[in-house]
């Protein structure tokens, strides 16, 4: 085996449905064909003349309260509409992405990804983030391997609304400008996320592992990004014509989803979306041909310390084949996702967690897609791991599994299917990439595939898609590993195998509180759902310093000790089996669960959860060992970070102040009776709270059910919700420096000031952190982004512990390209003047109504977000209930964001920034060297 450190790369072998025919890949609907409407009364805008003819194709229906409504543009673009309730979200897929591209252009589809928020020649001289800004609304875009989409999202608070976001975005898709100075602009941004992409390794060993799959011949270290030098030499042509070979309605599908009316919609849809664009024949495929042996690259990383990275990979189904994908993301769930996985002992025993994903790589629908196991892990469990690993995946294909598994994934698979059709982002996106694929009908038919699925299914999916004999296999080992060290490692191992504006989101009308006599504060909220969502809390109001990390080690063990009365695999058992999805931990004030299950199984869930709680096996000194290492693991395998200073100054006197060094070395400290002693103080002084959202109407046992399990529980401690008096004020301005081996600079600058609970402080810190840095249209975005190029990624963020509030503003920025050898030293200089530049302009000046009302809408869009999933708005009622508004907390924010004023802001920056600042800076030694002195100037 040969291994060649910095990321040049050594190979190592180791051995051992039809659908309807309107919706395929390139036609086009003429305006004369049967089924096509003109469309009268609708007056063009934008420069458009005449709306686009359409044709009504079918209706797929999703669930009982849910079905898309598909349509196709006389141009040949594909248009699905699923009225909901919730966010509503514009998104339009194009089918094309970076393996779409010459080797000599990659990274040409996320450049032009960027450039399409750049203007427009139907949105002429208005700025598109602007124009967004106004409406509160969110857009993004992504470019991964085969498609670039883009949306607008945001709950419709005025009449207008989705008008302008369907306008704004068929302009940015459409017609895009590609000014000259724009695309220049672009390159130092694109160039920027770039080489924040290459110090992470998981991109860089993702990439090498699909390259090595497919045997795809590429210069560029991430298939997707691309490189800097490819960026920097493009030119307009390149991208026009990329643009024009890529970008036609046929090769489109816009999805709409949320509170809207299809027939109005799509008359909106037809209105702006009018381009006239043929399909072109020249279009680049990559050329993908899978690996018929396994593969093995060792990669030895510059800039990680501590944990090697694993990256396994496999050829999968075909983008069209539906039932093979269902399948095959049943067996993933079998092996990471059930309480009781195939994996779960493996990552117990390795202290690590394995992640599983399906990657759609090419845009036929004959092109094979990719299955990505991943996983980090110390460097020395490499090995030792990948031989475990092996023979589970062996075993899959050899062994069958018990009708309880099958039962176990069934219901994971449904219960994620119903998630998805409660949320428009997650329902858009499945939607989206079913129609690129030419397979919506999975969608109708998911349920049944799930059904009749069955053990030898799942046997025959392992053998045909987990074939250990065409792996790809790829480890980025940490700095500090050796050629010889690997070698060593290898062999004493070797594993061979052959809207609307006053909308309330919490309707007190669905809930009901209760104090029990044991002092629980119950809350129910009644939902239409067969999923009960469970909130346990048992939390105390002080905290008490302890050994550092006694309330992980107990978190630890709770998660795997079992009960006195079961093993950890029987309850691993009987969550699968009952369709149990739990979360169980502990920080340094108390116990939580969040949890899910079918209404039926709610009194089999209430009694484990309780077990779990009130009788875990803390006697087990094997446990206690296995939580030690575990944490010790996890520990000295964190990557330095700038909040480990900014977090011990900022959250003093509160244990958000104890970073990853101070747990280390308090664990050989701990002892076992530590932690009972920990348990036992939070029954003791804990306050309790459970939140249940569930379909009580129609269960009216369930409520009863509810009370009958809390009156069970100890007594705990009265309700109090008066903040604890934490604070301390920052007497003068403190810098601190960590080195890293990265290619960009973390720099934080933040501010602690003394918060008092007040909702409508709350709200101005929201507004105002939302103008500085909350947001594509934000100040420091606008700035240091847009103008001054200093990084792809700088925001601002507002944060609380208890009376604690801390404003941080944040960037991340090039310093020293290792890849290219480019030095940009003076970028801290430059971000860290750029912050207090926008401060002291925030301080000085009041913002705009204008600004200040784009804010209050993004405010509103991004609270009642939160609110359209079950799961997340039984959390946030939760945390409510412990402000003295209650459960109307929400409620009263959105009420109070349209009463505040440009002086309120002002007020609150003053209020913010008159403390002393915090500047936290993790960079490369040459980078922290070459700043020295003006860091010392600012202290």
């Amino acid at each position: 085996m040969k291994i060649i450190p910095n990321y040049v790369l050594a190979n190592t072998n180791i051995s051992g449905n039809k659908f309807n025919q309107n919706f395929g890949q390139n036609s086009v609907t003429t305006p004369d064909e049967k089924k096509v409407s003109s469309i009268s009364n609708v007056s063009p805008d934008y420069n458009v003349s005449t709306p686009m003819a359409y044709s009504f194709i079918e209706d797929i229906k999703l669930s009982d309260d849910l079905s898309a409504k598909c349509y196709k543009l006389a141009n040949g673009q594909k248009v699905v509409i699923v009225p909901k309730e919730g966010t509503t979200v514009v998104k339009t897929y194009v089918n094309t992405g970076s393996l779409n591209e010459p080797d000599n252009l990659r990274g040409i589809s996320h450049y032009i990804e960027h450039n399409l928020f750049n203007g427009s020649e139907a949105l002429g001289d208005k700025v598109f983030f602007d124009e967004v800004n106004k409406m509160g609304a969110n857009t993004n875009a992504s470019t991964s391997f085969s498609v670039t989409d883009y949306y607008i999202s945001s709950n419709l608070l005025d009449g207008n609304d989705l008008e302008n976001k369907i306008k704004l975005h068929a302009a940015m898709i459409q017609s895009p400008k590609f000014l000259l100075e724009k695309l220049e602009k672009e390159k130092k941004i694109v160039n920027s996320e770039i080489n924040m992409c290459l110090s992470h390794d998981e991109n860089i060993g993702y990439t090498e592992t699909l390259k090595n799959l497919f045997n795809v011949k590429s210069s560029s270290l991430d298939l997707v990004a691309g490189s800097t030098d490819n960026i920097s030499a493009l030119t307009r042509d390149d991208v026009v014509n990329y643009f024009n070979n890529n970008y036609y309605p046929a090769n489109m599908t816009t999805i709409i989803t949320g509170e809207v009316n299809p027939e109005e919609t799509m008359n909106l849809v037809s209105k702006y979306f009018t381009s006239k664009k043929l399909p072109v024949q020249n279009r680049h495929f990559e050329k993908m041909t899978p690996i018929e042996h396994p593969v093995r690259r060792d990669i030895i990383s510059k800039k990680s310390e501590g944990a090697a990275s694993i990256f396994l990979g496999f050829a999968g189904p075909e983008n069209a084949d539906a039932q093979g994908k269902i399948y095959l993301n049943a067996l993933s769930t079998l092996l990471v996702d059930l309480a009781n996985s195939k994996a779960a002992d493996l990552e117990r025993k390795y202290s690590t967690f394995i992640r599983t994903d399906s990657e759609r790589l090419g845009t036929r629908p004959n092109d094979k897609t990719a299955t990505m196991i991943e996983t980090e892990i110390p460097e020395a469990y490499v090995e030792p791991f990948l031989k475990d690993f092996y023979k589970i995946i062996d075993g899959l294909s050899k062994n069958s599994i018990s009708e309880d598994e099958l039962t176990a994934v069934k219901n994971k698979l449904k219960k994620s299917q119903d998630f998805i059709f409660e949320n428009s982002h997650a329902l858009n996106n499945k939607l989206g990439f079913s129609f690129l694929n030419n397979n919506p009908e999975h969608l109708k038919n998911f349920n049944d595939i799930v059904n009749n699925m069955t053990v030898q299914d799942i046997k025959d999916t392992a053998k045909k898609y987990l074939d250990l004999n065409k792996v790809s296999l790829t480890v980025v080992h940490p700095s500090e590993t050796t050629p010889e060290s690997i070698n060593d490692n290898y062999k004493s191992a070797t594993v061979s195998f052959t809207g609307l504006n006053k909308k309330t989101p919490i309707n007190q009308d669905k809930i009901t509180e209760y104090k029990m006599e044991n002092n629980y504060h119950v809350i129910l909220n009644d939902v239409n759902t067969n999923t009960v969502e469970y909130r346990f809390n048992l939390s105390q109001r002080n905290w008490t310093p302890k050994k550092a990390a006694v309330a992980d080690i107990l978190s630890d063990m709770l998660q795997n000790c079992g009960t006195k009365t079961k093993t950890r695999k029987q309850i691993s058992s009987a969550f699968d089996l009952y369709g149990i999805d739990m979360g169980l931990n502990a920080d340094d004030y108390g116990l939580y669960i969040s949890a899910d299950f079918p209404v039926e199984n709610s009194q089999k869930s209430f009694d484990l959860f309780r077990e779990i709680i009130q009788n875990p096996d803390l006697l087990s000194g094997d446990t206690f060992e296995q939580a030690l290492q575990h944490c010790r693991d996890y520990y000295s395998t964190e990557e330095v970070s700038a909040y480990d200073n900014f977090d011990k100054v900022m959250y003093d006197g509160t244990p958000y102040s104890i970073n990853s060094k101070d747990k280390l070395k308090s664990l050989s400290e701990i002892t076992i009776d530590d932690v009972r002693k920990f348990y036992n103080e939070i029954f003791a002084n804990a306050q309790g709270q459970v939140v249940v959202s569930g379909p009580f109407s129609k269960h009216p046992q369930l409520k009863q059910c509810v009370f009958n399990d809390i009156s069970k529980y100890d007594m705990a401690k009265p309700k109090d919700i008066s903040l604890v008096e934490t604070y301390s004020p920052i007497e003068k301005t403190q810098v601190y420096t960590v080195e890293h081996k990265k290619n960009q600079a973390q720099i934080i600058e933040g501010f602690k000031f003394k918060r008092n609970g007040n909702v409508k402080d709350a709200v101005c810190l929201s507004l105002m952190n939302e103008i500085l840095g909350g947001s594509p249209s934000s100040r420091l975005f606008s700035d240091l982004r847009e103008t001054r190029h200093l990084a792809y990624s700088v925001s601002s963020d507002y944060d609380n512990a208890e009376d604690i509030g801390i404003l941080s503003l944040k960037i991340g920025t090039t310093t020293e390209n290792h890849e290219t050898g480019e030095k940009s030293f003076d970028n801290i200089q430059k971000s860290i003047n750029g912050f207090n530049e926008n401060i002291k302009k925030i301080l000085i000046e009041k913002v705009s109504q204008e600004e200040l009302d784009s804010a209050k809408k993004a405010l509103k869009t991004s609270m009642l977000s939160v609110m359209e999933i079950n799961s997340d708005k039984t959390s946030v009622i939760a945390k409510s209930a412990k402000t003295p508004y209650g459960v109307d907390y929400v409620n009263k924010k959105l009420e109070i964001i349209d009463s505040i004023t440009p002086d309120d802001i002002l007020n609150t920056a003053q209020y913010v920034f008159k403390s002393k600042p915090i500047y936290s800076i993790a960079a490369t030694k040459a980078s922290l060297d070459a700043n020295k002195d003006f860091l010392d100037s600012l202290q």
